[in-house]
């Protein structure tokens, strides 16, 4: 009984209260995607928008693929059927130095690196290799193959491990070899997953190319989640209260942050957020939402120190809210607990939809408008206008179409494509700060080559097969028996044929049955 409550205490205690770590989102899942903290599975079924923390392993199915997106704009992409860690994953703030080190366990794996920085050093490691970029990298690795491929599309990566470091500039790939060493090629040979690179990489430059001088002032701008609030919502430069954001759906007189999303279970933290809105991360792990009279809700950014950091954390960053507003209520902490030996089972995520007439309110009776002038907190201001893109206009570049060789068998759900663009320069222009395509690096040894394509044919040769011969079956041979011959075999005369007769006569009736055990004959009447 004295153990009781001490007990219970030790249950309920916040799990925010532990010491803060870095945490990187997972911004794309599709198909079967599951997640590990510490050998444990997380969750059978993982969702965009989770925090990634140091130790998470992501492993997609044969119809999985995922993406994680690092604050200073790198990014990683999982096909089917790969296993990726998030090995080392330290710096908080955009003022410590931060470390990361990416281990691809298995599988088929993209990477853009930003490259090391002052304060930003990312590696990525497969087998016994590391690699990592001189500015801005754009890679793919294959360790389906052991020990594994790597093809550098653009900038340079440096590979250090069992073998001699050795240096891999755009348009170059390089297959590794337990007794060789390195066999390094001019040319790369495409896969069929490139396409879906490619498609991922034009979706974020056209989110980046929405970006206003509210995210551009930001800490960590580079961040690709800035790019999602841009897309997806106003910006307001509000007098006296800074810069304030609101999504397009706060539109709606009933809108509520905290209507769509999950309540997941971690090992390391309790229940955490997760927002169900495809831009809902940045804005739930830095600053506060607050209600405005006339306007509805908005959020301010603030101090990136997300939730689950630091003493006292919160449970949902609201600042002011409307008038008998129901606070989101967060589930109490549960601990599952191994049995007969095995690991504990992950605990399912908890669906949330907060819908309006749950409310119990009506804050302001017709929807605003998105575009339009509007009123913040006693201001009149207007929606914030995306920024000149930097480095002038949008680029445009060829589109060199490939012949992608078929996805590895597991691969069942998503077809091969054929098209393939390698369209980084413009990526690079938006996340490193504003300039045009980076000058390329100087490399002592020998000058990075240029990536060029070969062409396509011109026209494809027509085939055309002759036509099929008809088939006529001769006719079938008529058989006509030898005739008989003229004297049989012995020498003896043939026996004349015996005369036809017109009519059969009846043969005499006996005058007695004969015989034994057969039939009589009948008597003539």
């Amino acid at each position: 009984m004295l153990l009781g409550p001490a007990a219970r205490a030790d249950e309920d205690a916040d799990p925010a209260a532990s010491q803060p770590g870095r945490a990187v989102r997972l911004s794309l899942v599709e198909g079967e995607v599951h997640l590990y903290q510490g050998g444990q599975a997380v969750t059978d079924q993982v969702v965009a928008n989770t925090p990634l923390f140091e130790g998470a392993r992501i492993e997609t199915g044969n119809d999985g693929r995922a993406e994680v997106q690092f604050e200073d704009g790198s990014v990683a992409r999982l096909s089917p059927e790969s296993s990726l860690t998030l090995s080392v994953l330290r710096g908080l703030s955009a003022s410590e130095e931060r470390n990361a080190l990416v281990v691809l366990n298995r599988g088929l794996a993209y990477f853009e690196l930003q490259g090391d920085g002052d304060s930003n050093h990312t590696k990525v490691r497969f087998g016994d290799t590391d690699v990592t970029a001189s500015g801005f990298t754009v890679i793919r690795i294959n360790v389906d193959k052991a020990p594994g491929e790597v093809a550098v599309f653009s900038g340079n990566a440096h590979l250090d491990g069992g073998s001699p470091a050795l240096d891999v500039h755009g348009g170059e790939s390089v297959v590794l070899s337990a007794t060789d060493g390195y066999n390094v090629a001019e040319t790369i040979e495409p896969d069929s997953w490139d396409a879906w690179n490619t498609d991922r990489d034009q979706a974020m430059n056209s989110e980046a190319s929405n970006q206003t001088e509210a995210t551009s002032s930001l800490p960590d701008s580079k961040n690709p989640a800035w790019s999602d609030l841009d897309s997806n919502g106003n910006w307001y430069d509000v007098p006296d209260q800074g810069y304030v954001w609101s999504p397009n759906e706060a539109s709606n007189p009933d809108w509520d942050p905290y209507a769509n999303g999950y309540w997941m279970s971690t090992p390391s933290y309790g229940y955490m957020w997760v927002s169900g809105y495809s831009w809902g991360y940045m804005p739930y792990q830095c600053g506060f939402w607050n209600f405005y009279s006339g306007f509805g809700w908005g959020w301010a950014p603030g101090a990136c120190n997300p939730w689950w950091g630091g003493s006292g954390g919160w449970v949902v960053n609201i600042g002011f809210a409307p008038p008998r507003y129901h606070y989101p209520v967060r589930p109490r902490p549960r601990h599952p607990r191994p049995m007969d030996g095995h690991q504990p089972t992950p605990m399912p995520l908890i669906a949330v939809n907060r819908l309006a007439a749950e409310q119990g309110r009506n804050v302001f009776s017709a929807p605003r408008d998105k575009t339009g002038t509007v009123m913040i907190a006693g201001r009149t201001v207007n929606p914030l206008r995306p920024s000149p893109h930097p480095g002038g206009p949008t680029p445009t570049h060829p589109i060199p179409v490939f012949t992608g060789r078929p996805n590895p068998p597991a691969v069942t759900a998503n077809p091969p494509r054929q098209s393939f663009q390698g369209g980084d320069s413009e990526r690079r222009a938006v996340f490193q700060g504003g300039s045009s395509a980076p000058q390329p690096i100087a490399v002592p040894a020998r000058p990075a080559p240029v990536f060029t394509p070969a062409p396509m044919p011109r026209s494809a040769p027509t085939y055309n097969p002759r036509p099929a011969p008809i088939y006529t079956p001769r006719p079938a041979p008529v058989y006509t028996p030898p005739p008989a011959p003229s004297r049989p075999i012995g020498g003896s005369a043939p026996h004349p044929a015996p005369p036809v007769r017109s009519s059969p006569s009846p043969a005499p009736a006996p005058s007695h049955v004969t015989g034994g055990g057969g039939r009589p004959s009948a008597s003539p009447r």
